[in-house]
């Protein structure tokens, strides 16, 4: 049985679903994973790449950085594929014009572009690549440049079939430290990540629900808190007009006192007893003309300094006016 048209055991596909292409051992049989289901190679390539696939190499400024070297793509592509199920070609190469340094050296620089083609499909991915090499050999210069180039480009194309043949490397966040270490803990994170970016978790559902419930809680307790301090304000403006009132009374439950009349020539002094009353209205004693006042409540000027008037006097003033 072919390897592109082999119904695999267990498989829980539809009769009139799409063909789906599995992934087979050394031995011919189909790949399976930890939970006896049919590896497919859209499943396959959507794993990210094992720790021992990913290499290191130091960057510029000391940055260490995490690749897929060619073997591995090649090796992950005959897992994928089969070693008879894709294919590579050079579509173009160019080469840059050599230089030659004081010591006699050779610097090459290749651009190569690449196709790789999956061969049942016909689905074919291409990119370019470069390639520089150093040499007192000009044709050795220029073919260790021409490999590199081609081994680039062909890293790159192949990356666009999917996260297992380096695009995962892309990824921020991702490196040679967190990578899976088999290939259960790989299908296992991807069922994870599809299971939350399509559907969700539960436990995610609680979390935002939480939050919704934690916003709602915050804007009752604004509301709470707004009641409570509007029922302070009223509580103490009634305190104030009680207090208001209180003081009112207070003033009215003094007896009405009655005004003294003095006579001081032609003045009239009305004084009245306000030793017991609030000192707050700091009342004085009315003064009013007792001769052609215009008004009661007319303040006269300053009385001119008048004679002691006694009562034996006002007597004889009164006789003698008779």
């Amino acid at each position: 049985m072919s390897r592109g048209t082999s119904s695999a055991p267990n498989s829980d596909s539809d009769s009139g679903s799409k063909e789906k292409e599995f992934v087979f051992n050394a031995d011919g049989s189909v790949l399976t994973d930890h939970k006896g289901k049919p590896v497919t190679v859209e499943r396959f390539l959507c794993t990210k790449p094992l720790r021992y696939e990913v290499s290191t190499r130091k960057g510029p400024g000391g940055m260490k950085l995490s690749y897929m070297g060619g073997d591995m793509v090649t090796k992950t592509l005959n897992e994928a594929f089969g070693y008879d199920g894709w294919c590579m070609e050079v579509k173009n190469t160019t080469r840059e014009e050599p230089i030659k340094d004081d010591k006699g050296r050779y610097h090459v620089a290749y651009i190569a572009t690449v196709r790789v083609t999956h061969q049942r499909s016909g689905v074919y991915r291409e990119d370019c690549g470069a390639g520089d090499a150093i040499d007192r050999n000009l044709a050795s210069a220029s073919g260790n440049a021409l490999k590199g180039a081609v081994t680039d480009a062909m890293k790159r194309a192949a990356r666009h079939f999917g996260e297992k043949l380096g695009n995962s490397l892309y990824h921020e966040g991702f490196n040679a430290n967190n990578a899976p270490s088999t290939l259960k803990d790989s299908l296992d994170q991807l069922d994870i990540e599809r299971a939350k970016s399509r559907f969700g978790f539960d436990k995610d559902r609680k979390v935002a629900a939480g939050q919704n419930a934690g916003v709602v809680t915050q804007t009752k307790a604004g509301q709470n808190q707004n009641m409570v301090l509007t029922k302070a304000g009223t509580e103490a403006n009634t305190k104030q007009e009680k207090n208001n009132n209180g003081q009112t009374s207070i003033q009215s439950s003094y007896p009405k006192q009655t005004s003294r009349t003095q006579y001081v020539g032609n003045v009239v002094m009305e004084h009245s007893n306000l030793s017991n009353q609030p000192k707050a209205n700091n009342a004085k004693p009315r003064v009013t003309s007792y001769q052609g006042a215009a008004s009661s409540n007319q303040t006269a000027a300053k009385p001119t300094k008048a004679p002691f008037v006694t009562p034996a006097n006002r007597c004889n003033n009164n006789k003698s006016s008779t």
